[in-house]
């Protein structure tokens, strides 16, 4: 009775905000921790060692000491034990998700340097639109333990990471001294954070992507159901880790009083994603080049942002000026990092699917190493051309190179020469830099090869674009209705056709696809029509016909291409009437494994690089042929914190297959690869291969394994090949490990 009559004398005395929106919403679930223990009808524990994400100190339990019930709170206590520590995470996972609503907690934080305790949501199935962050993340209140006078709201989402954060900072107390009311208001087009009533932060624009694909149609990610999370993390990446200064027991306690959700009966999905200013494409010079002041003729400062640039970092110690049309860097220390001395140029555009020429000449007061490289600052740091590292001396030379854009279209790539941590302080210059493109940039736009999954369809699960329906033109002469569906997230194309269309089918297409002539292809889809109406498709010179079922059925064609360089479309004819859906439309190669051989680039991979480690990668045509390509600086103390990937491979019960692969690196060590289930669902994550670690040195080897699918057809299969820490150790030498010609086969 007294905590009941505390808090509503507490909740009178918050001030009243006008910009809530749910004062007539309805309380659809809460928890006041009233019992003597966790109610684990609506809680799960959480397990997970220490390193787990963010560096962090802590190891998850469920032991009384760490989380338990008093004196209706829910207390989440971290506990420290010698060097280590214990601490307490639970979430509502598939007992409560809720999509949309007010969310909101009365909380007292923990005080003390290393602690970062958290009230927040994940999404009910991270695989919707893919792992974190394009998965979304709603940060409802965050609290350093060093700074209790201070909480954060946070959302994450995008490919490359964004974020969008807001501050709110209490006068006259903290949030460590006393209970204060944490609120989060989600709605399909606005996300607000509140403190005490009090809000402090509005954000309407956000995204979600994968690399290589087009963007979702907006309000995703955050259209979905997300499930509730409280814990308390020791250390880490963000607050640091405990000091002295640092009290365990009382003060390490997160206490919870409440949580509540309100919703309202409806919300209103149909919003538009508020419009952004686009930054333009700027023309090259007269003669081609993007590259400003390329002779270092025009004096300029290299402090600014402007033109050319000089930077130290992380112990690099120089200077640079411009003198007899060269650029000349002297340095004193190399530091620790490449970028520890860096020349850069900014704002150089480039376009997706256009091939250029970067050039320049060099040379150095005594012989030496530097790093060419075109990065993406605004897009996660990726390499539009690779680092490479070439040899100068007292001789001028010329270098070019030339290298195609994979990526999305970006006005502000970045031009970098890296002089640090290369053992040299000898004095460089560098002249006559160029970046020049090699094919008409409308040219490229039209031609539509892989996506990163080996897919030649965009928008096969009719989900990105105005409508979700981008990429795709219909072709509408019969009066049908067509739309996409978004029940529970669940999105088909929808074609509601009258009599006409028999005389004038519904055309749905996919324009500008381009095949390679004598290759094997397979087109499949899955389809459904109550009415059964037959679905006819054309695709490069070929014509099938479905004959659809109410029940919806997968679909495959398998056709080889025969014209060489010629783009061609993929076309679906609805001609009867009724009503008939479409969805997961692919075009692939028709293999079990997509480019094994990386000679489409990185089409049908994907990198995963855990935030402990550090990486870059490419698919060399330079020094290799078309072998991909990890450049490993730092490994993370887990094997699995670097991976190669391909997913959705099929494999059957009861099939032989093999698995195979080329592999070296520079520095001998341990990888590790396997076919296994994908887990990120339930965590099972079984290797129906087994796992093979395999010893790789400087020269390429063929490493192999045969195996028997024993459990049951799994069409999601993923293939990763591991290149984080060797037998639970760091690796923090600079090396590259490379990979070609993988192969997975039926045999016998």
């Amino acid at each position: 009775m007294k905590k009941m009559i505390a808090a509503v004398l507490a909740a009178l005395a918050l001030p009243l905000c006008a910009q809530s929106t749910y004062t007539e919403a309805d309380l659809v679930w809460m928890d006041d921790f009233d019992g003597n223990s966790l109610n684990m009808d609506s809680w799960n524990y959480e397990y997970h060692e220490p390193g787990w994400v963010n560096n962090e100190l802590q190891k998850y339990v469920d032991a009384k000491e760490n989380i338990y019930v008093k004196d209706g709170c829910l207390v989440i206590q971290a506990v420290k034990k010698g060097k280590s520590y214990t601490s307490g995470r639970v979430n509502t996972q598939h007992k409560h998700s809720f999509k949309y609503g007010k969310f909101e907690a009365r909380i007292q934080f923990p005080k003390g340097k290393g602690f970062l305790p958290a009230f927040w949501m994940m999404p009910e199935d991270e695989n919707l639109y893919g792992q974190w962050p394009k998965c979304g993340e709603i940060d409802i209140a965050e609290v350093l333990g060093h700074k209790t006078t201070e909480a954060y709201g946070t959302i994450h989402y995008g490919e490359p990471h964004n974020e969008s954060q807001g501050k709110y900072k209490k006068l006259g107390s903290d949030f460590a001294s006393d209970f204060h009311t944490f609120a989060c208001e989600w709605e399909p087009g606005e996300i607000r954070f509140y403190v005490d009533g009090n809000i402090y932060k509005r954000i309407n624009s956000w995204y979600s992507k994968r690399k290589g694909f087009g963007e979702v149609t907006y309000p995703a990610p955050f259209d979905q159901p997300f499930y509730i999370i409280l814990n308390l993390a020791v250390g880490g990446n963000w607050p640091g880790n405990p000091d002295a200064s640092t009290k365990f027991g009382p003060d390490a306690r997160m206490l919870v009083d409440w949580v509540k959700v309100y919703q309202k009966k409806s919300y209103n999905e149909n919003v538009q994603k508020p419009a952004e200013a686009k930054k333009s494409f700027r023309a090259p010079g007269p003669d081609g080049n993007y590259v400003r002041n390329p002779n270092f003729s025009e004096q300029e400062s290299l402090a600014d942002s402007e033109g050319w640039g000089f930077l130290t970092a992380n112990g690099g110690i120089g200077s640079a000026e411009l003198r007899g049309g060269e650029l000349v860097v002297s340095s004193k220390a190399a530091g620790t990092a490449d970028y520890s001395v860096q020349i850069i140029q900014p704002d150089i555009p480039f376009k997706k699917g256009v091939s250029y020429r970067f050039s320049f000449d060099a040379s150095a007061e005594k012989n030496r190493t530097i790093i060419a490289a075109i990065t993406a600052p605004q897009a996660g740091w990726i390499r539009y051309f690779k680092d490479t590292k070439i040899d100068v001396g007292p001789e001028k030379k010329h270098f070019e190179f030339e290298f195609k854009m994979n990526d999305d279209d970006d006005p502000d790539g970045r031009v970098e020469f890296n002089l640090g941590n290369q053992n040299s302080t000898a004095e460089v210059r560098i002249s006559n830099v160029s970046v020049t493109a090699l094919t008409p940039l409308d040219q490229a736009a039209a031609e539509k090869g892989a996506l990163p999954d080996g897919n030649y369809v965009r928008n096969g699960e009719f989900q990105e674009g105005k409508n979700r329906l981008g990429e795709w033109t219909v072709d509408n002469k019969c009066g049908a209705a067509a739309s996409v569906t978004n029940d529970s997230n669940i999105r088909k194309f929808k074609a509601e056709l009258p009599a006409a269309a028999a005389q004038k089918p519904l055309i749905l297409e996919q324009k500008n696809i381009s095949l390679a002539a004598g290759t094997e292809y397979s087109l499949s889809f899955d389809a459904s029509s109550p009415n059964g109406i037959p679905l006819k498709v054309s695709v490069a010179g070929k014509t099938f016909t479905a004959n659809l079922s109410e029940k919806e059925k997968p679909f495959k064609f398998i056709f080889t291409a025969e014209k060489a360089d010629a783009l061609t479309s993929l076309a679906f004819a609805f001609g009867a009437q009724g009503t008939a859906f479409l969805d997961n439309v692919r075009l692939s190669e028709n293999a079990l494994v997509l480019n094994g051989r990386f000679s489409s680039g990185m089409s049908g991979w994907e990198v995963y690089a855990n935030d402990a480690a550090k990486v870059d990668y490419a698919v060399d045509s330079l020094s290799e042929d078309n072998a991909f390509c990890m450049n490993i600086s730092r490994t993370g103390n887990l094997d699995w914190m670097i991976q190669l990937k391909q997913n959705n491979i099929t494999l059957e019960k009861g099939k032989k297959y093999r698995i195979s692969l080329d592999a070296k690196s520079t520095l001998p060590r341990k990888i590790m690869y396997a076919l296994q289930r994908d887990g990120s669902a339930d965590n099972n994550w079984i290797p129906y291969s087994g796992t093979e670690k395999i010893s790789v040195g400087p020269e390429f080897r063929r490493f192999q394994t045969e195996f028997v699918m024993e459990h049951a057809t799994d069409k999601a299969v993923i293939l990763s090949i591991s290149m984080g820490a060797v037998d639970g150790k760091a690796l923090t030498k600079k090396h590259t490990v490379a990979i070609d010609n993988v192969v997975l086969e039926e045999i016998n």
